[in-house]
């Protein structure tokens, strides 16, 4: 992940000193040390860093990121990450216990960062919504505690620097950390001839899909409210198309599909062969093939329709699904990069391979593997399929037909045939992790 290629780069600035050490040694030079401690110095002057805590469902996880200034730019130098579980809401009970599991996250921030940059240095949490979903003040207390906490630190910080997450923020920042590691954001995310280059991203979860690309200003001025959130990076601002689909995501699609199918005798989008249940979010959902097993056609109807798309937006003709207003595409959303489930069930039935950081697809490609997927039963899945896990097995059929119905229908606006699966992406020569918490870290910037 983005912690093995950011460890490679200090590991590349370790061997960098300890070859100057060598030539000040066998030079036996006064001069050559001062020289060498002095560009030293000068580097680590021109050095940033900022903190941000990713509060997860199931454990809380920290990134140090550390920058180097070029130019107007900020060149990314390491990741340092610690990771503790379980997650803050394990203690819901006891909220300062739950803040007090940060002690190990902020011991490595006080590491990671010299004592001269601290005071310059952000501190940010960022709980995802798991945590809303606690019962009475739960949540509102662990948060208050946390602020306690990280008050006690020498770093830049106030309140507005704790929070629960909203989907779209996570978004906004997959989009900025994306488009950070391709280079895309000099300029204002223009090439030389003034032309978009930034790319769109969809990042497909459990629970949400995220879609976020770069708008020009006319569409700023024509967006309902909520779909434009202003980014910073770089001493560009940018004004970013953001919408996250709550209950879209792969396993809270799962639960909508079955739903659809438990009054008709079992799912189409089901593996023949299995009988059993589905449960998700508290909740559990009946969930049996069909006599003659899994059709794709049949489960795409369903998948359609669970994803909402006749329902109207604010903005006529120009809604997505769910009732979302599905933005203008243009330059900004030309060309999309596409993660997270969208990666892993390509790697399942060869798409990309898991050897690969990335890989160039087709919408057709998701048709195709569903129609042969949805033609095998449970039993067989597991042998013909690479790495499906035993309790996704009954339903490939059902996230390979949801997934093209996604790109092919719910965002069948933007025209996509072709795009770009993602795992990682390639920067200075190290695959780095494109998740949200350093697009965070950049807009803190």
């Amino acid at each position: 992940m983005a912690r093995d290629g950011d460890e490679g780069l200090g590991r590349a600035r370790a061997r960098a000193v300890d070859y100057d050490r060598v030539l000040r040694e066998r030079k036996g030079s006064t001069t050559t040390t001062t020289t060498t401690t002095t560009r030293e110095d000068a580097a680590e002057a021109t050095r940033r860093y900022a903190v941000v805590l990713d509060a997860g469902s199931t454990g809380s996880r920290a990134h140090v990121f550390a920058f180097e200034r070029a130019g107007r730019g900020l060149k990314l130098l390491d990741d340092h990450f610690e990771a503790v579980k379980p997650g803050l809401s394990a203690r819901a009970s006891d909220p300062k216990a739950a803040a007090e599991s940060l002690r190990t996250l902020m011991t490595t921030a006080m590491n990671a960062v010299p004592a001269a940059d601290r005071a310059e240095t952000s501190v940010e949490l960022r709980a995802t919504a798991g945590l809303r979903l606690l019962p009475g003040d739960a949540s509102s207390d662990i948060l208050a505690e946390c602020k306690k906490l990280l008050k006690e630190y020498p770093f830049k910080f106030d309140d507005e620097s704790v929070s629960i997450m909203d989907g779209a923020d996570e978004g906004a920042y997959q989009w900025l950390t994306m488009n950070y590691l391709l280079g895309n954001l000099a300029n204002g995310g223009a090439d030389h001839d003034g032309d978009v280059q930034t790319v769109a991203a969809v990042d497909l979860g459990g629970g949400s899909v995220q879609l976020a690309y770069q708008v020009p200003p006319e569409s700023v001025a024509n967006a309902p409210d909520g779909y434009i959130t202003k980014l910073k990076a770089l001493g560009h601002s940018f004004d970013v198309y953001t919408r996250s689909h709550l209950g879209h995501g792969l396993m809270a699609a799962r639960a909508a599909v079955l739903a659809q199918a438990e009054e008709r005798g079992g799912s189409p989008c089901v593996h023949a062969g299995y009988d059993g249940v589905y449960e998700y979010a508290g909740k559990t959902y009946k969930a049996s093939a069909r006599d003659s097993g899994s059709d794709h056609a049949s489960c795409y109807d369903v998948a359609v329709a669970a994803l909402g798309v006749d329902k109207e937006c604010e903005r006529p003709k120009q809604c997505s699904f769910d009732g979302a207003w599905g933005g203008e595409p243009g330059a900004g959303s030309k060309r999309v990069y596409m993660s997270s489930y969208l990666w892993d069930r390509a790697v399942n039935v060869g798409i990309v391979t898991d050897d690969e950081i990335d890989g160039r697809a087709a919408v057709n490609d998701f048709k195709a593997a569903a129609e042969k997927a949805c033609g095998v039963s449970v039993a067989e899945v597991t042998t013909k399929y690479h790495g499906v896990e035993p309790k996704d097995a009954p339903f490939l059929c059902m996230d390979l037909t949801f997934a093209y119905a996604l790109l092919n229908v719910g965002f069948g606006r933007h025209g996509w045939r072709d795009f770009t699966l993602v795992k990682q992406i390639e920067y200075q020569g190290k695959p780095v992790e494109a998740a949200w918490p350093l697009g965070a870290a950049l807009n803190s910037m």
